[in-house]
């Protein structure tokens, strides 16, 4: 006769699984994660939309303030400068004022400084003030990620990480829809059109003010500061020199996907232009497919990645990407072109889906999860500082533009080492 030590040996296993599985669902999800997830996502959303538009707007600001590729590719790189800057400073801030408060200062300051765009009469004013509104973009990424990390359970972090990344092609998609309307009413973007794209970008502290007051801070936010009357400096106590190599795997990754994201996504409507030969709205059907491609790949990710670990998602995404941008660079004919420009965006863009809670977990248990976030995320932004420059550079010429891109390459092999290094986390607790 069996024990029911034995039944439960046998049951616990199959339960545990049918728990796990349960608690993945949508169902399953709880009003203060949904509310963390609005907050962090929409704050995400109009951030992409700003970034996005400046991408869009490159050969339009060239012409309007006399520029080269090169110098016109440097307002993508003081973008990047000033995200880093305001990541890692808002990430130390989020620690002590709270997710919430945070991320609606740091929205608050993308939003003014995007409206103040829409007045520069130059390419100098334009840069300081794109830099100025850079530092709320870096910290909003730090401090929404922070706050969904921390409110989401364990077993569907994932999920929660991935959806709200899914606000960077959303806000893609919406800058090149607004973008489209905006040309048509103004007879194109030269002119006053490109101004109205950016004063729209003032928008966002408005609509998500009200989302805020509802969003709370997550309760292990509250729980650390109620137990912190000690030590308000960072704790590099043993458990945290412990955990060195995680910051550096982290930094590591975020680097190379950032080359790959900033590298790709900031020369595309430019590469179509003047190396594939497509006129401006041509272009946008193929940078629309490269949006959609990212929904696709934000979507598979966060219905697999509390399932299957982060390390597997991660490889297979940095495959798929490698292979199609490849394909993309080389590519004569429109029909491959297309399907090339829609991988690409489902493996470059779609990996950033796991970021967040992968930071969160590599990093582990401390006070300062914010601030270490945000110098893994931000202090990797370095990588979208460089690719800017670097393939602006080299794009003198059609031969050199595509040289420029192939260096992306190079970083899908670089991130795809890391991977391997890089241990799993997924279902990992937070504290």
């Amino acid at each position: 006769m069996k024990s029911s030590t034995d039944i439960r040996a046998r049951i616990t296993p199959d339960s545990t699984a049918a728990d796990e599985a349960k608690a993945r669902r949508y169902s399953s999800i709880t009003r203060n994660e949904w509310r963390s997830l609005s907050l962090a996502g929409l704050g995400w959303t109009f951030e992409s939309y700003d970034s996005f538009l400046l991408s869009l707007l490159l050969p339009v600001l060239a012409m309007q303030f006399g520029l080269s590729k090169a110098e016109a590719g440097l307002f993508t790189s003081v973008t990047a400068a000033g995200q880093i800057g305001g990541g890692i400073v808002f990430g130390y801030v989020s620690d002590r004022i709270g997710r919430v408060r945070t991320a609606m200062l740091c929205i608050a300051i993308y939003s003014l400084f995007s409206g103040l765009l829409s007045l520069a009469p130059n390419g100098t004013w334009f840069a300081i003030t794109r830099f100025c509104g850079a530092l709320g973009m870096g910290g909003m990424w730090t401090s929404g990620a922070a706050l969904v990390a921390e409110t989401w359970n364990a077993s569907r972090r994932g999920k929660g990480g991935a959806l709200m990344q899914m606000g960077l092609p959303v806000g893609a998609i919406l800058s090149i829809a607004i973008a489209g309307i905006v040309g048509n009413a103004f007879g194109g973007l030269t002119g006053d059109g490109w101004r109205i794209l950016f004063l729209i970008g003032a928008l966002p502290f408005f609509i998500l003010f009200l989302v805020a007051r509802k969003t709370p801070e997550p309760t292990i936010w509250r729980e650390r500061k109620r137990a912190a009357a000690t030590a308000e400096s960072i704790d590099f106590a043993p458990a945290a020199k412990a955990n060195v190599r995680g910051m550096v795997l982290a930094f590591s990754f975020i680097f190379f996907l950032q080359y790959l994201y900033w590298g790709v996504f900031t020369w595309t409507p430019t590469f179509l232009q003047v190396v594939k030969h497509l006129d401006f709205l041509h272009s946008l059907k193929f940078v629309l497919a490269l949006q959609f491609g990212a929904i696709a790949g934000f979507l598979l990710f966060s219905a697999f990645v509390d399932r299957w670990g982060r390390r597997p998602m991660f490889f297979g995404y940095l495959v798929v990407g490698a292979i199609a941008v490849g394909v993309y660079i080389t590519a004569d004919t429109s029909v491959p072109l297309m399907i090339a420009i829609f991988l690409t965006g489902f493996g470059v863009n779609g990996i950033f889906a796991g970021s967040g809670p992968f930071l969160a977990e590599i990093i582990g248990d401390t006070k300062s999860r914010g601030f270490l976030m945000g110098l893994a995320y931000n202090g990797g932004r370095l990588g979208g500082f460089l690719a800017p420059i670097v393939i602006g550079a080299l794009a003198s010429t059609s031969g050199g533009f595509t040289l420029g891109l192939a260096t992306t390459i190079v970083a899908f092999a670089a991130a795809g080492v890391v991977v391997l290094i890089a241990p799993e986390t997924r279902g990992r607790s937070l504290k």
